[in-house]
């Protein structure tokens, strides 16, 4: 009994709402015919309890519209622009074009401000690492050292973004993003031919980035194309090695080097660059997706203070290889955006 009777329930319900969308599609339609043939009183009553509730969002919009010629056309200006601002609050992208749409809406339209006033934007993307060493030392002087670094991709990168316009076609952004940074080291210890071993291992750092950028910008609607110069700020989390690899009799373990914290006192915690990035801004419905690629260079030595004084005498657990090489890092990234703008129409 009790299924018959929720069953019954949801029944009743479906048919009201069938009910009550069949007629607001009924008044619209009457609305549009009562516009046509000048009865413009009649339309907001046969509108207004439909807005409320009834109508769906193509629906809506078309009565806004409808509702703000009418008032244009009774010579209720402010009532026709609190209709078009609500409007533009449900579809933010609607435009009102000149020469196709009636002269008079777009008159109104012009007068409402319909800018953007920023947008928010989850980023992801990837990067490589390229490094280049500052010092280069010779772990035994008896030996030819040849170090290798390799660029690596990285782990996805993450972040929120915040894009504020302040000039026609020129905008400042500020990027908080998680990034991870990527290299692979080897070196080959030759010691005349008579006994060579080969060191390895891989680089991981992670980072918090603040990323503040000035973009000039072509507005196309569809399109954004732009370029985008400014500097980053890093915090530096960790400085790991994984995958050790040595043939060298006094390599330490693996696991020794993954968790020591005496690598990363001797790095800097903080570090600095300055970027560059090209790219473009998609509209994606309302809203605009984001893709650019653009390039880091971080130019502070990674090595601090200290760790400069000992890198010439300290190398790897004294397990040949490098502690602490100086050097600085280009990182060339590609970055997605999802953005959101936001407006205040008035």
């Amino acid at each position: 009994m009790k299924y018959i009777i929720i069953t019954l329930f949801i029944l009743i319900l479906s048919t009201a709402k069938i009910f009550a969308q069949s007629s607001c599609e009924r008044s619209l339609n009457e609305a549009r015919a009562d516009y046509s043939s000048g009865n413009l009183y009649a339309v907001p009553g046969k509108l207004n309890d439909c807005l409320e509730e009834g109508f769906n969002k193509v629906e809506k919009i078309e009565a806004l519209r409808l509702l703000t010629l009418t008032y244009i056309n009774i010579n209720q200006q402010e009532k026709a622009k609190t209709t078009l601002i609500k409007l533009l609050n449900l579809k933010t992208d609607y435009q009102v074009i000149e020469n196709v749409d009636p002269s008079e809406l777009y008159s109104l339209y012009r007068k409402i401000d319909t800018d953007i006033k920023y947008f928010l934007g989850i980023t992801a993307g990837l990067n490589y690492n390229i490094i280049r060493p500052q010092l280069i030392r010779n772990t035994n002087p008896l030996g030819n050292h040849d170090p290798d670094y390799s660029k690596k991709l990285s782990n996805p990168q993450l972040g929120i973004q915040y894009l504020y316009p302040i000039y026609k076609n020129i905008m400042v952004g500020a990027e908080l993003q998680y990034q991870n940074q990527k290299f692979s080291y080897s070196e080959i210890n030759d010691y005349d031919n008579e006994n060579i071993t080969t060191i390895e291992y891989d680089s991981n750092n992670d980072g918090i980035n603040l990323n503040l950028n000035l973009r000039y910008y072509r507005d196309y609607y569809q399109w954004k194309p732009f370029v985008e110069v400014g500097t980053s700020g890093r915090f530096n989390l960790n400085y790991d090695f994984i995958n050790y690899n040595s043939e060298y009799e006094k390599s330490p373990d693996e696991e020794t080097i993954e968790k020591s914290d005496d690598l990363y006192s001797y790095r800097t915690k903080l570090n600095i660059a300055l970027n560059a990035n090209l790219g473009t801004m998609i509209k994606l419905g309302e809203n605009y997706g984001e893709i650019k690629f653009g390039v880091s260079n971080y130019f502070r030595n990674h090595l601090n203070e200290e760790g400069i004084k000992k890198a010439s005498t300290r190398t790897l657990f004294n397990g040949m290889a490098l502690k602490d090489d100086n050097y600085v890092n280009l990182i060339y990234q590609l970055n997605f955006t999802f953005n959101i703008p936001y407006f205040n129409f008035q």
